[in-house]
C-alpha cells in the first residue's frame, strides 16, 4: 500500500510555484526533487480526482517520454520509473 503525497507546506518557497518536470533529467523545476515530486503528485491527484484512469494514462505517456530521455543521460530501470510515475497513483 502506498501513501498519498503530502501537500506543500505553507511558507515553503516552492509551494506557490508549479512543480513541473525539467526535461531531459526529469527533476522538479521548483524543488529539484525527482519528478513527480510530492507537490506535483498532490496537484495531479487533485486535478484528476474524478478520473484516476486518465491520470494513469497521462503519467504512462510521460513515463515513456522520460524513459527515452533518461536512457541517454542516466541509468534507470523500468521498475524505478514505474515507482516514480505510476505506483503512487
Amino acid at each position: 500500500m502506498t501513501t498519498s503525497p503530502r501537500p506543500p507546506r505553507p511558507g515553503d518557497p516552492a509551494a506557490d510555484r508549479p512543480h513541473l518536470p525539467m526535461r531531459p533529467l526529469w527533476g522538479c523545476g521548483s524543488c529539484q526533487a525527482e519528478w513527480p515530486c510530492p507537490a506535483a503528485r498532490h496537484a495531479l491527484l487533485a486535478e484528476y480526482r474524478t478520473d484516476r484512469t486518465a491520470l494513469r494514462v497521462y503519467l504512462g505517456a510521460l513515463m515513456s517520454e522520460a524513459a527515452e530521455q533518461l536512457a541517454q543521460v542516466q541509468t534507470h530501470t523500468a521498475s524505478d520509473l514505474y515507482r516514480r510515475f505510476l505506483l503512487w497513483v
